[in-house]
C-alpha cells in the first residue's frame, strides 16, 4: 500500500454544507434537483441521494469519500494521542513498537476488527502507525534527552518555591538590580571534540573526521555572567599540580588560573575564582552583590563563605539537581558555548594537520568561542527563561513538574542511582501479551491474557469495522491508561547514610554559616579519629640499600625518595606526559628558556629547542 495516495480526480472534494444549502432550497422552494446541481456546481445524482437520505430522517448524512477500514475511531485516536503525550511528559515516552504493541491490546480489548497480520507479531502495523502520525501531527518521533531520575523527581513545586522565597527575601533585604545578580558555574572544554555534521557521499556506510585521540584530557572553565547582560573573564582549572600563568597567555582577556591533580574545581581553586571575581565585580559591604551557584561542596567550604563574608558576595544556591531548569547558565549559555569550542576546536585541527592538541591549547580555543556564545542577549535569556530576573516565581507551570508526580519526593535526594525507588506499576518491556494460538481469528473471543471476561458482548463481527464504529463517537471501553497506568514508585526507605542532604539556601546567613562550621568541625573530629597516632618512629621512614663494602648497608633518608618522586612528577611540555612514565632509554631535552623538558619525539629531536609557550613570547 503506498504512503501517499495520489488523486487524480476531484470528486467527492466538495463540503457537506454545499450540499445541505442545497437540500434546504429544495424542501423550501421546490427547486429542481438539476437546476439546483448546476447552481452549486454539484453532480445532480449526488445530490438527489442526498435529499432522499434526509428525507428519511437521516440527519448526520454524509457525501464524499471516507475511510471505512480504520481500527479506531476519531475519539479513540484521540484518546490514545492523549495518553502518548502524557506518557513523554513524564519521562516514559512509548518508543514505535511500543505503540504498536499498544494499539493492538487496545483493538483486542474493546473487540475492534483489525488485519489478520497484527495476530501474527502481536502489534499493529507500520503503515497503521504512519497513518496514526498523519492523522496527529501534533505527534513526532524525537530522540529524548537522558535525565537521571534524580532531576526528574527533584524538580518538582516544594523545591522551586522554597528557591524563589529565598530569591524574594535577599532581593527585598538587599535591593539588588540587575547588574548585581550573577550566576557562576562550571563546565569542562576537552581535548577531543565532537565533530559537526559533513556533506559527504551518500550510501556509504561511514564517514570520519579527524579528532586529536581516542579519549581527550579535561580543563575545567568557570564562567559567570549576571542579569544585565555582561559577564566576567573564564577562570580555568587545569589537570596540572604544577600550575604556570603561562598556560592561560593565549586565553581571553583577563582570564585566571589554576591547576590541581584531577582538574576539577575544589575547594581551595574555589577560593581562587572567587578572588577573580572580587578583581572584576569590585563588591563592598555597602554594595553587595548576589551569587548564584550550586550546592557542590567545594563551594560551600568555610574558608569561601568566610572570603564572601567579608567582601559583601551573598550566595544562594539552587535546590540539588534542580539546575538544569533553574540555571541561567545551563539553559542559554553552556549550549552555544558547547558548539563554539566544537567549531572552534575543528578549525584547529584543520589548521594544524597532524599535530595533536593538547591542554596548552585549550584557553586560545576558549578565547575564539567565549565572545561568539557568552553574549549580552544568552546572559538576559538564560536570567529571564528561569524567572530569576524580571523575578516571575510562576514561571514553571505543571507540565514542568510533571516528571516529579512518579516519585513521592517533596526533598531533594543526592543518590544518582536510587535503587528504593521502583516503577511498581509500570513497565515497557513486560507489557501485556497475546497468545497468537487462542487468538486465530478476529471474532474469537478465547485468548489467554489479553481477552478477559469484561469483554462480554464485544466481539468483532465481519465486515468492514468502519461501517460499524466509524460513525460512533464512543470512547474506548477499555483505555490506554487501563492497560498501562502511567508509572508510579513505590514507598520509598529513607537512608541516614550518606552525604548530607543538601537544600538551597542562603549560605552567607550567619545560621546557614554557623551550621556549615558545625558540619565541617564534626567531619573533621571523625577523621581525627580514625587517624592513627603517629608514634614517633622515624625508622620507617628510612631505607635500608646495600653499600659497596662487602656487607656494609648505608641508611638513605626518605628525602631521596621524594626527590626521585619530584623527578616523576615532571612532565613532557608537548603531550603532558610524566617523565615517570617514560619508555626505558627514552630521551628529553630541555628548553633553552624555561628549562622545562619535553620528549624528543615530541620536539623531533632539536638540540636548540624552545617551547612553545616561549616561542609565544
Amino acid at each position: 500500500m503506498p504512503r501517499q495516495r495520489i488523486r487524480t480526480t476531484t470528486r467527492g472534494t466538495t463540503d457537506t454544507e454545499v450540499y445541505r444549502k442545497a437540500a434546504e432550497e429544495h424542501s423550501r422552494d421546490g427547486t429542481k434537483i438539476r437546476a439546483l446541481a448546476k447552481k452549486y456546481n454539484v453532480c445532480h445524482v449526488t445530490l438527489y441521494r442526498y435529499i432522499k437520505k434526509i428525507e428519511a430522517g437521516n440527519t448526520g448524512a454524509v457525501v464524499g469519500y471516507r475511510c471505512v477500514n480504520r481500527v479506531f475511531n476519531n475519539d479513540e485516536e484521540k484518546c490514545l494521542q492523549d495518553y502518548l503525550i502524557e506518557c513523554s511528559g513524564v519521562y516514559f515516552g512509548l518508543s514505535p513498537p511500543e505503540v504498536r504493541k499498544l494499539a493492538y491490546e487496545l483493538a483486542v480489548k474493546n473487540g475492534k476488527t483489525f488485519p489478520e497480520k497484527w495476530h501474527d507479531t502481536q502489534m499493529a502495523g507500520k503503515e497503521w502507525l504512519t497513518g496514526f502520525l498523519k492523522r496527529h501531527p501534533s505527534l513526532s518521533l524525537r530522540r529524548p534527552q537522558a535525565t537521571s531520575l534524580s532531576r526528574a523527581s527533584s524538580f518538582n513545586e516544594h523545591n522551586v518555591s522554597k528557591f524563589f522565597d529565598n530569591l524574594a527575601e535577599v532581593m527585598d533585604r538587599y535591593k539588588f538590580e540587575p547588574k548585581d545578580i550573577w550566576n557562576m558555574d562550571e563546565t569542562g572544554v576537552t581535548t577531543v571534540q565532537r565533530p559537526n555534521k559533513i556533506l559527504a557521499q551518500k550510501g556509504i556506510k561511514q564517514v570520519g573526521a579527524i579528532t586529536s585521540a581516542e579519549r581527550g584530557k579535561l580543563v575545567t572553565v568557570a564562567v559567570a555572567i549576571n542579569a544585565q547582560g555582561g559577564h566576567i573573564p573564564p577562570f580555568f582549572v587545569f589537570p596540572l599540580k604544577r600550575y604556570q600563568e603561562h598556560m592561560i597567555r593565549e586565553g581571553p582577556v583577563g582570564c585566571a588560573g589554576a591547576g590541581n591533580s584531577s582538574g576539577w574545581m575544589q575547594e581551595a581553586e574555589f577560593l581562587l575564582f572567587l578572588e577573580h571575581f572580587k578583581r572584576q565585580v569590585k563588591p563592598t559591604v555597602d554594595q553587595k552583590c548576589l551569587l548564584l551557584l550550586d550546592n557542590h561542596a567545594s563551594h560551600i567550604s568555610i574558608q569561601a563563605l568566610d572570603f564572601c563574608k567579608k567582601h559583601g558576595i551573598v550566595l544562594l544556591s539552587f535546590p540539588p539537581h534542580c539546575t538544569h531548569k533553574l540555571q541561567p547558565l545551563d539553559r542559554a549559555v553552556f549550549g552555544p558555548f558547547k558548539k563554539m569550542i566544537n567549531a572552534a576546536t575543528d578549525n584547529w585541527m584543520r589548521n594544524h594537520p597532524g599535530q595533536t592538541m593538547t591542554i596548552h591549547y585549550i584557553p586560545g580555543i576558549v578565547r575564539e568561542a567565549f565572545p561568539a556564545s557568552v553574549t549580552d542577549r544568552n546572559a538576559i535569556a538564560g536570567f529571564t527563561c528561569t524567572g530569576i530576573s524580571p523575578y516571575n516565581r510562576n514561571i514553571f507551570t505543571a507540565v514542568d513538574y510533571a516528571p516529579s508526580t512518579v516519585t513521592d519526593r517533596p526533598l531533594q535526594i543526592n543518590s544518582d542511582n536510587p535503587s528504593n525507588d521502583v516503577l511498581t506499576s509500570f513497565d515497557a518491556t513486560t507489557t501485556t501479551q497475546v497468545d497468537p494460538d487462542t487468538v486465530e481469528h478476529t471474532g474469537n473471543n478465547d485468548s489467554s491474557n489479553i481477552l478477559s471476561s469484561n469483554q462480554g458482548s464485544h466481539s468483532p463481527t465481519p465486515g468492514p469495522s468502519g461501517l460499524q464504529k466509524a460513525n460512533s463517537s464512543q470512547p474506548f471501553d477499555l483505555t490506554p491508561k487501563d492497560l498501562r497506568p502511567l508509572p508510579q514508585a513505590g514507598p520509598r526507605t529513607v537512608s541516614c547514610r550518606g552525604r548530607k542532604k543538601r537544600k538551597t539556601a542562603i549560605l552567607t546567613d550567619t545560621p546557614e554559616k554557623n551550621a556549615i562550621e558545625e558540619e565541617y568541625l564534626e567531619r573533621n573530629k571523625a577523621k581525627r579519629a580514625v587517624l592513627p597516632p603517629d608514634t614517633g618512629n622515624d625508622k620507617k621512614k628510612l631505607i635500608s640499600t646495600k653499600g659497596k663494602g662487602k656487607g656494609k648497608k648505608t641508611k638513605k633518608a626518605a628525602e631521596e625518595k621524594e626527590n626521585k618522586s619530584d623527578d616523576e612528577d615532571c612532565f613532557c611540555l608537548v603531550c603532558l606526559e610524566t617523565f615517570g612514565n617514560s619508555r626505558p632509554s627514552e630521551q628529553w631535552v630541555q628548553c633553552l628558556s624555561c628549562k622545562m623538558w619535553s620528549h624528543a619525539e615530541c620536539v623531533h629531536d632539536d638540540a636548540n629547542y624552545i617551547c612553545h609557550n616561549c616561542e609565544s613570547e
